[in-house]
């Protein structure tokens, strides 16, 4: 049950990430981007053994334009944002970014029959640069998972992925409480720098769909 989870969580997440390029409502991006992203994940499942870095450069390719890695990272790092350096916010974010795609790009290769449906908007957001989008993915003995992307809408008019609720768990929410835990650790020393090396191993043993916080509000929503 732990790998199932494991597995559709990194499915959601994955597709979820893929949102909007210029559209004016982002769930249909959502479906066609996904769509594509799953293409490349059937390809990779016949070639990742030999060649697993070309694998990850496919999923990042899709998620990379498509997903406000500056936001989400600065989420996760929260009250410790300030205190960092430009230079120590640089390395996270790109730290960050590749465990994240990582982590569940890997997780992908095994992902069966469920099948995703991005639903309607309840109402219209009170924001016109924020908005959120739902979206249930249905394994194929009939469970529902329900999930809930938060997306801002940048200046230069393409909406971006900057946090994820799955079955509510909030990863971005989990990943901060890491973090956080993190800097804690009596062997960092209260130290950024030595958070932000061993960021990619303090996640490694986390799964975000079984591990996370309650589902909130906010900057890090």
């Amino acid at each position: 049950m732990r790998k199932l989870n494991i597995l559709l969580g990194g499915l959601i997440v994955l597709s979820a990430m893929v949102c909007a390029a210029s559209a004016a409502d982002p769930r249909v991006t959502i479906r066609q981007t996904s769509d594509a992203l799953l293409q490349v994940i059937r390809e990779g499942k016949t070639y990742f053994d030999k060649d697993s870095d070309r694998y990850y450069q496919e999923v990042e390719k899709v998620l990379d334009p498509t997903i406000d890695f500056d936001t989400f990272s600065r989420g996760v790092m929260a009250v410790f944002y300030k205190r960092a350096t430009p230079v120590q916010r640089d390395r996270f974010e790109s730290t960050f970014k590749s465990g994240l795609i990582r982590t569940y790009a890997k997780a992908l290769l095994d992902f069966g029959d469920q099948s995703i449906d991005v639903l309607p908007a309840d109402k219209p957001s009170p924001e016109p640069d924020r908005d959120s989008v739902k979206m249930e993915v249905r394994s194929k003995e009939g469970k529902v998972y329900p999930v809930i992307y938060s997306m801002r809408l940048g200046q230069d008019g393409s909406w971006r992925m900057y946090n994820i609720i799955i079955n509510g768990i909030n990863i971005g929410l989990t990943y901060r409480n890491q973090f956080a835990s993190a800097m804690k650790a009596p062997e960092n020393h209260g130290s950024l720098d030595a958070v932000i090396d061993a960021w990619g191993e303090t996640i490694a043993h986390v799964d975000p769909v079984t591990q996370g916080g309650p589902a909130v509000t906010g900057e890090s929503e």
